[in-house]
């Protein structure tokens, strides 16, 4: 008879046998992806640095933007509950002035004067500071003289380290700020009455007058005190967004 062997104790055997070390081969992985992780941080930083990571600069043709600017009429545009790239600037006893917001050239600023005008804080706001062949600002006092504040926003100008290509030209909307605080502009604005080159560069730019350019120039003539406030109150009564009607 002969004799069966059994499988088992080698099973079990086979069960124990001692398996490859991986240690080091787990440590030089880890070690590589940390390097590896190092390295892009610092391609990263880098790239940060010089600006590679910035937006690209709207692209902007000022002479089309000339042929543009004032070449429509306020009728041309209906009032809308939508937020668009038009805002309606009604100007009691003189008409109005339907700006092209422009979005691709300063985002900040586009979107901070939406909101104001979105919460209704221009109506009633006065043209507190007018000076002819150069521009008319307004937007942060009433006609009783009281100053309404809003949050400053970064300004988006060359010399605050920001590309804007729109010239300050006949018609152009820019923001006011403080003195030398570059980051001060919140709700005041200013409409150029005239081109003015020495603004290029130092205000943020937003925008430009389609229709209305006759308004502002109104504005402008009027008679002013010493310090360019005019006389009798210049008051915005409503500032709405609009949208083209073809």
């Amino acid at each position: 008879m002969s004799k069966k062997y059994s499988n088992k104790g080698y099973s079990a055997r086979a069960a124990v046998q001692p398996q490859k070390d991986n240690t080091n081969l787990i440590i030089t992985l880890v070690t590589t992806g940390l390097c590896l992780a190092v390295v892009a941080a610092i391609v990263i930083a880098i790239m940060a640095a010089t600006g590679a990571f910035a937006p690209k600069p709207a692209e902007i043709d000022m002479a089309e933007i000339k042929k543009e600017i004032n070449s429509y009429k306020a009728a041309d545009f209906a009032e809308t509950n939508k937020t668009t790239e038009y805002v309606k600037i009604t100007v009691k006893d003189y008409g109005d002035i339907v700006i092209r917001l422009r979005p691709d050239v300063a985002p900040k600023t586009v979107k901070n004067f939406a909101s104001l005008v979105k919460d209704g804080h221009y109506s009633g706001k006065i043209f507190h500071r007018v000076i002819q062949n150069f521009m008319i600002q307004g937007g942060a006092f009433d006609g009783t003289g009281k100053q309404h504040s809003a949050s400053p926003i970064t300004g988006e100008f060359e010399t605050n380290g920001v590309i804007n290509n729109l010239k300050h030209v006949r018609g152009v909307i820019s923001m006011a700020r403080l003195g030398n605080d570059n980051n001060s502009a919140s709700n005041q604005f200013f409409i150029c009455d005239a081109t003015k080159p020495h603004l290029d560069g130092n205000y943020a730019s937003f925008g430009y007058v389609l229709a209305g350019m006759e308004v502002v120039d109104k504005i402008a003539a009027v008679d002013t005190n010493g310090n360019d406030k005019p006389y009798d109150n210049v008051i915005i009564e409503k500032v709405v967004f609009v949208e083209p009607l073809k």
